[in-house]
């Protein structure tokens, strides 16, 4: 495998086009809206493509899933001691042939195989599910760059953007606040074309109150006003996320492989 400088990131996105699901994370990575890696079978032609966001080290695996010694660099990398890789990593595929070149390592327990839902939003369902709501009943603000700065939990804004710059320049944001202090915050994870991808966080002791699907609703009607897209993607077993969509007016259009790499 080679690692491509950033300024060569630009040569996967024709390629990147074919692939048929959310890969809003990757095109982060290629605009540098985030930090991450990129790997090729060949700077010149490349044909075979692995992509490593920092969030999460969520990863896209595609094309050419024949070429050889991309496939043993790769899977050797995968195999490593525990004590030698840095990190989890979460990992889709495109196309499908790849499934059965990961199940070796499914079969020799190096990866666990998982599922990744992909969702649409259903306007009509949105406005169904959530009109008896009133936001003017919640103290909602924009997240501020201190509160990029101070959100702890595990999908915060400071995960997704590089710097304060680019959250400023290009994260909307809301936050749901009590008592003076962030509750829930729902943010732009990714944000390309008309397509924005909705991250959310709510402070342990804030949960359970309903305070997620509020600072959401701030935030897709903002898309709606705006003539954005929301996006939504979790995992299969990620129950809370999912139930969320649902009762945000997302159906679920695709279920997919989502494999597992331990560090």
């Amino acid at each position: 495998m080679i690692q491509l400088d950033e300024r060569q990131y630009s040569i996967i996105l024709e390629p990147l086009r074919q692939v048929n699901f959310n890969t809003l994370f990757v095109r982060s990575v290629i605009a540098g809206h985030t930090e991450g890696k990129i790997f090729v079978n060949s700077v010149h032609n490349p044909k075979s493509f692995y992509v490593v966001h920092s969030y999460g080290k969520m990863s896209l695996l595609f094309g050419d899933a024949d070429n050889r010694q991309f496939n043993n660099d790769l899977f050797s990398y995968f195999k490593q001691e525990s004590t030698k890789r840095e990190f989890d990593e979460w990992l889709q595929a495109y196309p499908r042939a790849w499934d059965s070149k990961l199940q070796e390592l499914v079969s020799a327990n190096i990866i666990k195989q998982y599922s990744r839902l992909n969702f649409s939003f259903d306007k009509k369902e949105y406005e169904k599910n959530n009109c008896q709501i009133t936001l003017n009943n919640y103290h909602i603000v924009p997240t501020t760059i201190e509160m990029f700065m101070s959100i702890k939990g595990s999908v915060v804004p400071g995960a997704f953007w590089r710097n304060e710059r680019l959250f400023h320049e290009k994260c909307v944001s809301f936050t749901v606040m009590i008592d003076n202090e962030p509750a829930s915050t729902a943010f732009t994870s990714y944000l390309h074309d008309e397509y924005l991808e909705i991250g959310i966080e709510t402070m342990e002791k804030y949960r359970g109150r309903g305070l997620a699907r509020v600072a959401c609703m701030a935030l897709i009607n903002y898309c709606l006003e705006n003539k954005l897209e929301p996006v939504w993607s979790c995992r299969l077993e990620n129950i809370a996320s999912a139930n969320l969509a649902k009762y945000l007016g997302f159906q679920e259009t695709l279920r997919l492989p989502y494999y597992h790499v331990p560090a």
